[in-house]
């Protein structure tokens, strides 16, 4: 007789030593229990952690990492943001659940030195911005009463009040272990006379700004955005700011306030306001119509309070103040936030263009006369701020485009931002002056042209913007087209194209493709593939390197510097940028004489007090990523984003094994079929005999335990592929249990 050798108890017996009978009668029942798992995970369930064992060895990493002189974390996960759609899906299902760190039996083998331990990170650290981290870990709680690794240990239900808590919301995920510092205490109650800020995103990332201000127990916000998600987080359609700090005291939230109407500043407002409709939305007249769209998607109707430059609004103890700003979406705002006697400026994204094509450029001067009343903390845009010099105009991008559709002997079409108007302006132009139309595609960027052709800020004098329909029927010559897809979005208007899938445009030779706009980090692979099939297409390819198309919204140093003088505020604190922005800002604002022990670093969660004129650092609050995937919102955490990544990487195999109930023994033989893991014929059937071996070995041991068996089936197919393809596939045994008809 054959004897498994994979089998780890029993080794060596024959099926007859288990007592395998000549004959093998008919199932006549069947209860089915299915334990999905990893591939080489030898955990027992009395070998298991909990998160509360995790602990000791997470308190372990934190006292060697290390902290800024105000108290600040080091450290950042670099993420980025794009300008996209977003936001249209909105969750039915929802429900508070947490991520687990352990994973148990179904979690992939952990890893040291640099690796991943179920769901963290261990030892190894990360020299991310300048700065060397201390390493990640996953589970355990610490001081503020949540794990110290990246995401929240269990899944069980959430706090709050009634369906419309964010408490409802699942799939939450910490992101203090994933910045890699050492968690701080939760803050004490706030000071009297004190004004507190916490940033719930848009600090150590870039996107899904949402900054909250406190003072004597009543919230203003300022922005609710979106994150796009990375290569880390497959399927995931956008992520949201963690509402759990505010999702108790949303009676007490005075306004939420809007500097413009990027994605990453207004994407996740109809989340909010499913939480509280009635919370004020106060913005510009295009930034409140762009949230409008949006939230009719959504069916809500906002309550929206329209300000300009020229407004001062109260809410409660605070009083805002606005002043213009130039970006690449028109009518943002700056603002200037008094309560008590504490003054503080956000600029938003800003940049200095001398030469704006609204003719609205920053108004430094109105800054300044801030600045004279005294600003206590300035909050500053942070993206541009390693880049020294400053930022070209956005009046210099026209000329280029003029002479390059001039220049084209076919189709011309311009990829850009949906929001950015100033850039489909100056395409409208160009084409108007070498005589061709111009068709808007895709969704987002037909929804907020429309919206700026109505308020005037586009301008069409020439009529040259036709629909579509109407452009399929122009020659190519006469034609140029504005799509979304500048990213490499899968279903955006560009990559259609590129897949020869649009039904209105089909590129070829001659043809020529404009990528009038930033390519965005992580998205290399995606945007390059476009431009591969472009070029493979004979479509000449022009991006911002070959020709001035394309320039930042952001500024650059040499206008931060600027800000800071004009300002001269007593505390800095920069935002909206990775680890490695925030620090290069921290020493533009040193450099302008704001002392450095007044500069705070604080990342997404740090909680900061603004008291007496000075800013300081008191605690943090937990700060997670809420996932909408689909048409859910929270249904997806981390181990189903870990599961996702298991799948992608190595596909899954399914045991399906039939015991007798009474005695465990193997009444079939057992079933094994993989997916995603090799197009080899018969390759699993080696392992066929291993299972059926390992059953009977248990059978002989009075084992019937269906759990047990398992996870028997678990490791025997787990080791075999392991030794066999070096690979770690999902397994996912089936036991279903089947009384022996007697005959």
């Amino acid at each position: 007789m054959t004897e498994s050798s994979s089998s780890n108890r029993g080794r060596g017996r024959s099926r007859r030593a288990a007592g395998r009978p000549t004959g093998a009668p008919a199932p006549v029942t069947a209860v089915q229990f299915t334990e999905p798992t990893h591939a080489a995970s030898e955990e027992r369930p009395s070998q298991q952690h909990s998160a509360e064992d995790v602990a000791p060895r997470d308190e372990s990493q934190q006292n060697t990492s290390r902290q800024d002189a105000g108290g600040q974390p080091r450290g950042g996960r670099d993420t980025s943001g794009q300008d996209a759609d977003g936001g249209s899906k909105s969750g039915s299902r929802s429900r508070r659940s947490s991520s687990s760190d352990n994973r148990g039996s179904s979690g992939r083998d952990d890893k040291s030195s640099g690796g991943q331990d179920n769901g963290g990170q261990r030892s190894g650290g990360q020299d991310n911005g300048g700065q060397r981290s201390g390493g990640q870990n996953g589970g355990g709680k610490t001081s503020g009463g949540q794990n110290g690794g990246r995401n929240r240990g269990g899944r069980g239900r959430g706090r709050g009040r009634g369906d419309s808590s964010t408490a409802d919301f699942g799939g939450v995920k910490t992101m203090q272990g994933a910045d890699m510092t050492v968690r701080l205490p939760s803050p004490p109650k706030a000071r009297k006379g004190a004004m507190r800020l916490v940033a719930l995103g848009g600090i150590s990332e870039i996107g899904r700004n949402m900054t909250v201000f406190e003072y004597n127990s009543k919230l203003l916000i300022v922005d609710c955005g979106v994150l796009f998600p990375s290569s880390t987080e497959p399927g995931v359609d956008l992520i949201l700011p963690d509402f759990d700090h505010i999702e108790d005291r949303l009676d007490q939230v005075e306004a939420l306030v809007l500097t413009h109407g990027h994605e990453d500043h207004i994407g996740a407002i109809p989340f909010l306001l499913k939480l509280r409709p009635d919370i004020p939305v106060v913005g510009s007249k295009f930034t409140l119509a762009l949230v409008a769209a949006k939230c009719r998607e959504h069916r809500i109707k906002p309550v929206f309070h329209e300000v300009d430059e020229s407004s001062i609004s109260s809410f409660g103890a605070f009083e805002v103040r606005y002043f213009d700003v130039n970006h690449s979406i028109p009518e943002c705002l700056g603002v200037v936030i008094k309560a008590g006697g504490n003054s503080v400026m956000m600029t938003g994204d800003i940049k200095l263009d001398q030469l704006p094509t609204d003719k609205r450029p920053t108004d430094l001067p109105k800054m300044s006369r801030f600045g004279d009343e005294g600003i206590d903390l300035l909050l500053v845009d942070s993206t541009n701020a390693t880049t020294p010099g400053i930022s070209p105009s956005e009046a210099g991008v026209r000329p280029a485009l003029e002479r390059l559709i001039a220049d084209a002997r076919k189709l011309v079409v311009v990829a850009c931002f949906a929001s950015n108007v100033y850039r489909v302006q100056s395409a409208v132009d160009a084409a108007a002056a070498a005589g061709r139309k111009v068709a808007l595609n895709g969704r987002s960027m037909l929804r907020n042209m429309e919206i700026a052709l109505e308020m005037g800020l586009l301008t069409d004098p020439s009529r040259v913007i036709v629909d579509m329909d109407s452009a399929g029927k122009l020659p190519p010559e006469k034609l140029v087209v504005v799509t979304t897809g500048t990213q490499g979005e899968s279903m955006a208007g560009l990559s259609r194209m590129a897949r020869r899938e649009h039904r209105q445009v089909n590129l070829g030779e001659g043809d020529t493709v404009l990528f009038s706009s930033s390519l965005v980090p992580g998205n290399e692979e995606a945007v390059f593939g476009v431009m591969n099939s472009l070029s493979q297409m004979g479509v000449e390819v022009i991006t911002g390197r070959e020709a001035n198309i394309h320039v930042s919204g952001h500024g650059y140093s040499g206008e931060l510097l600027f800000i800071y003088n004009a300002v001269r505020p007593r505390n800095a604190m920069p935002v909206h940028g990775e680890w490695r922005h925030l620090r290069a800002n921290k020493a533009l604002a040193v450099a302008t004489g704001v002392p450095e022990n007044n500069v705070v670093l604080a990342q997404n969660g740090v909680v900061v007090d603004l008291i007496d004129g000075q800013a300081a650092v008191v605690g943090q609050v937990p700060v997670g990523n809420l996932y909408v995937d689909g048409l859910s919102t929270g249904d997806v955490g981390d181990t189903v984003l870990a599961d996702r990544t298991a799948l992608a990487e190595d596909g899954f195999i399914v045991a399906t094994v039939v015991v007798d109930p009474r005695t465990g023994r193997p009444v079939s033989k057992p079933q094994i079929i993989g997916k995603g893991f090799t197009d080899e014929p018969g390759a699993l059937a080696p392992v066929v005999e291993l299972v059926e071996n390992a059953l009977w070995d248990l059978a002989g041991e009075g084992e019937t335990d269906p759990y047990r068996l398992a996870q028997a089936v678990r490791r025997t197919v787990g080791r075999w592929v392991s030794d066999k393809w070096r690979r770690k596939p999902m397994i996912v045994p089936t036991v279903i249990t089947s009384a022996v008809a007697e005959s």
